[in-house]
């Protein structure tokens, strides 16, 4: 069997391992869940996207095993699937004469063209907002709407974490938690997806073993149609009621993701052209960490930025190497 299977068929094991950690109730074994997709996302752009489809096959089969179909659907829907979709887009190329195209290229010298890293964070958020749906869809044809679906089921996980717990207190805490649960949960998934593709991708530059280079994060670009999934969703969040608005309010957070990253690469860009920029982007990190009003403007940064161009505007040779 030749060395990148086997080490594609490791990756999908270890994800696997993993991605089920908390089956265990280990002290600190639901953090590994967050890196799960990184041993996929490792093969996949060291070998390309068969190893990471071998990779999630073997995955898929080691879930079964060790959780059951449940968890081998979960592996495959959350993990799988996703990190061969970016990986297999990523790795897409052409020569940048054929292209015909004025966008920058991530290779020195410009001679190839590479799958914009924008285009791919769009269609991920789309991913995490179509399971939404999906769930939304589900849970109201099974006559119940998705907000009571949450609750329930929160309700239930209080019981077994926190036992001790009056019903009261189990009960404002979930009044607390339901409203925006499932688009944290989309975000969170959506950011952690990215923070280990990167992670991966910056792993295998320093062992020099990576198939595209790195991409110029501050040169970040977003597609403009992205910006009509999230007017709908704000709209249905402002103008619907019941299931419906809650639908909308947490399909917005999901959708709102790519603006929040397009912000960043404006701040990035803007550092760049002051003094002391290494202390001004600690700074700035810090405020973001502590403060949720932060992430806010931020994205609101990034919508500025497709509608009206603030990088454009700024002075000097837009930083690339971020």
């Amino acid at each position: 069997m030749p060395k990148n299977t086997l080490i594609a068929l490791g990756a999908g094991v270890l994800a696997a391992l993993a991605a089920t950690a908390f089956l265990s109730r280990a002290p600190g074994a639901l953090m590994l869940v967050y890196f799960a997709d990184l041993p996929l996302f490792v093969a996949g752009f060291a070998f390309g996207p068969q190893a990471a489809a071998i990779g999630g096959a073997a995955g898929f089969m080691a879930a079964g095993l060790i959780g059951g179909g449940i968890a081998a659907g979960v592996f495959g829907i959350m993990q799988a699937l996703p990190v061969w979709l970016v990986v297999r887009q990523l790795l897409l190329q052409r020569p940048a004469a054929v292209a015909g195209s004025a966008r920058a290229s991530d290779e020195p010298g410009g001679q190839i063209e590479w799958y914009p890293i924008g285009d791919m964070l769009c269609w991920l958020t789309f991913f995490a907002a179509a399971m939404l749906v999906v769930m939304t869809l589900t849970s109201l044809t099974g006559g119940q709407g998705l907000s009571v679906l949450v609750s329930t089921n929160l309700d239930e996980i209080l019981k077994g974490l926190a036992p001790q717990w009056d019903e009261d207190h189990r009960a404002s805490m979930v009044a607390a938690i339901v409203p925006m649960f499932p688009g944290a949960i989309g975000v969170s998934w959506l950011v952690m997806t990215i923070v280990n593709a990167t992670l991966a991708h910056g792993i295998l530059t320093r062992l020099k073993k990576i198939l595209r280079p790195s991409p110029a994060y501050a040169a970040l670009d977003l597609p403009q149609w992205i910006s009509w999934p999230l007017v709908g969703a704000a709209l249905l969040a402002l103008l619907g009621s019941g299931e419906m608005e809650y639908t909308g309010r947490n399909l917005a957070m999901i959708l709102v993701v790519p603006f929040f990253f397009l912000g960043l690469a404006v701040v990035h860009t803007w550092a760049r052209r002051v003094n002391h920029s290494g202390m001004v982007l600690t700074a700035f990190y810090l405020v973001l960490v502590l403060s949720g009003w932060a992430t806010i403007v931020v994205a609101g940064i990034g919508m500025a930025e497709l509608w009206i161009g603030l990088r454009h505007r700024m002075d000097g040779p837009a930083g690339v190497n971020d």
